[in-house]
Order: C-alpha cells, then structure tokens, then sequence
C-alpha cells in the first residue's frame, strides 16, 4: 500500500473517494455524508493541515456512526483507518470537568444528525443528560472562518451579528411540546482545541424529574445570511447509573437565620444542592461599623477532607438574604460517604468592595455552629 505521506492532498482526496465507495455501509446516506466532508476539504484549498489529520477529517462521520466495524471494512481498509489520527469528543475539550469526566468515560450519546443549507452543514454530535444539565455538541463544515458563534448584539431578542455567513446565532431547544426548557445558567461558546465546535450547556435544570428518563428536544440554530434556522429533534437519554438523588431536609440554626438542605444530587459529572434559608444573615463581632457581611455561600467538604465550591457569585450589598440557592459545585475526587455543608460569608466595607486577607484573596467568614453532615447512602 502507498504510504499517505506520499500523495497529494488531491490524490489523497481521490483515494479516499473510491475507497469509500467500494464499502459496504448499512445506511446509503452514510456514503453521501462522508462525499459531503470531502468535497468541503476540496474547497480549502491551500489547507496548512497535515496530509493524515485532512484525511482523518474526510472519514471522521463514518467513524463516528460506527460504521467502522469487521463485518463492514475490508481488512486492508481497515488497516488503512488504523492509521489516521481521530478528532475526539467535543465534551472533552469542553473546561466543565465533570462534562470532560462523562466523555472520558463514554457516558455520553451521539445523535450524528446534519443538516446542509447554501453550503453550510451543521451537525449534532454529542448530547450528554443526567438530570442536572442538558449538554449538546454541534460541528459545522462548509466555512473558512474559524469563529463559530457570532457576536451577540442583544441577548433579549437573541439578535446576532449576521455580517460573516455560517456564524451561528445562540441555539434554542424547547421540548416537543413547544415548551422551553426552564434552567439556572447557561454557557455557550466556542470549543476550545477544537475547531468549527460549539458548546451548550444548559444547567441547574428546573423539574427535571417531569422530564423522565427520555425525552425529545427541538433545537433550533439561527446562522448568519441564511433564511431559515437550522432544526434537529435529538432524544435525551438520562445517564442510568451512578445517581443519587437525596432530599436531606436537614440543616442548622443561628439566632433567626436557618436553611435546610431541600435537595443533593451528584452524578459521574455534576454535584447540585439547592437550599432554602430565612431569617437574618449571621454577622461575626468583625463584620460591624464599616463592614459587613455578604449573602451566605456554603461550601462542601467530604469525609476525606476533600473541599468543593460553587460558582455562586455575590450581591453588591450587605447582609442580602436569599430564600432559595441552588449552586453547582465541583465534583470530590472519590463517592462521598458523608459530605459536610459549611456555610460562610464574605466582609464588604462601605464601598462595597470585598476584605482581602494578606494573599489577596477574599476573606471568608466560616459560622462552624451552622454546619451540617449528610449521610451519603
């Protein structure tokens, strides 16, 4: 067999066009899918790619629709894929560790639908549920520029700039119904590493147990100079195992001010507590005069002495009390078998600006008579 190494990109472009259409594949459209990625590697022309990752890429939907197996191939084409690198999993390049874990560990789907309009294609690949966050992975071809979300000109109305064709706009997924999907936060964005990517990460989903174990969604993705957006239903499949789902209801008391732990979930790839609390927010003999203290922030720690944090960021104001929280945290290295809430709070000055200790980090305020332990089961 001729080496890669000593070919043309165009020879190499042809190669691969006869080889893939001597293979047997069990789905027709397979074949035209894989045309597709040639004929866009064809138009960039002048590409600084190496030869191998340019092939890789023309092949990367057969082997990511699984077609890549013994009773498909022919032993010498078998040999050939071998070879080539393969692009990995948008979720592993992702800075969500616990979304970066779940790809890690193939805890996640891969829908492999496209949809081609004016030249642009736009695929699903990857979707990754666990009753806490919705993630959905997009790949587009079809265009040289490298950014893949456009700039957002008005969040409100989801305008974007539409001044570079093939940019794309924020996706929308609602359920079946029409209904759309109700959340805490959400990330959109560019992958990094990983180039024509994007990212949506839906999280703190709300009422995620009327969702089911499956579920349907419609995605819609506005791109730029093109009329109509892109539509894919794609099936969420909640992740069957290493759940835990527990409703404590316990927490801790001090003077008026009290919370309870309302819930603790924790999957292969997050940890969510929500909490309700009342009353005034705890002050320490410190925080008076000039100071005082911030919104209260709980902080995890497990048996093993392990400490997770939320991403909760903080009101300009003193003493602001909030009745619900609900926080993603970041996962403990092993299962808890006891996780510890630790609640604490941050000084603010007159300016509202936050007390640093001497490293320059802010200074909290642990309330150690407001700590509660959950039993892990």
């Amino acid at each position: 067999m001729e080496k890669w190494q000593n070919q043309t990109e165009k020879q190499m472009l042809e190669r691969i066009r006869s080889s893939v259409g001597r293979v047997e594949l069990p789905v027709d459209s397979y074949n035209e899918q894989i045309m597709n990625r040639i004929e866009h590697l064809e138009t960039r022309g002048g590409s600084k790619l190496l030869k191998k990752t340019l092939a890789a890429a023309s092949i990367a939907v057969m082997i990511g629709l699984g077609t890549v197996a013994a009773g498909f191939i022919s032993p010498v084409w078998a040999d050939t894929l071998s070879q080539l690198p393969v692009f990995s999993s948008i979720f592993k390049h992702t800075e969500n560790p616990g979304l970066k874990l779940a790809a890690e560990q193939g805890l996640t789907t891969s829908p492999n639908m496209s949809v081609t309009k004016d030249g642009v294609t736009l695929s699903v690949t990857e979707v990754f549920y666990d009753g806490i966050q919705l993630a959905i992975g997009f790949e587009r071809t079809g265009v040289t520029d490298e950014r893949v979300l456009a700039e957002i000109t008005n969040y409100k109305t989801h305008e974007f700039d539409q001044s570079t064709k093939g940019l794309l706009g924020l996706p929308v997924v609602t359920l079946a119904s029409g209904e759309p999907i109700g959340f805490g936060s959400s990330i959109t964005g560019d992958v990094k590493g990983q180039p024509n990517t994007l990212l949506l990460e839906l999280r703190e989903l709300h009422n995620a147990s009327a969702l089911g174990d499956e579920f349907k969604v419609n995605i819609r993705v506005p791109v730029a100079q093109i009329a109509e957006p892109f539509e894919f239903e794609v099936t969420a499949k909640k992740l069957a195992e290493g759940i835990i789902n527990l409703t404590p209801g316990q927490g801790a008391s001090k003077d008026s001010f009290h919370y309870k732990v309302k819930s603790l979930d924790i999957t292969p790839a997050a940890m969510r507590m929500i909490i309700t609390s009342e009353g005034e927010v705890p002050a320490s003999p410190e925080q008076t005069g000039e100071y005082g203290p911030t919104e209260v922030f709980y902080e995890l720690v497990d048996d093993a002495g392990n400490v997770a944090t939320s991403g909760q960021g903080y009101a300009l104001r003193k003493a602001v009390q909030h009745p619900i929280v609900d926080s993603l945290y970041n996962l403990f290295p092993q299962p808890p078998k006891t996780i510890t809430v630790r609640p604490y709070t941050f000084t603010l000055d007159n300016e509202l600006k936050l007390l640093l200790d001497a490293n320059g980090k802010p200074m909290r305020t642990y309330h150690k008579d407001l700590e509660s332990t959950i039993v892990i089961p």
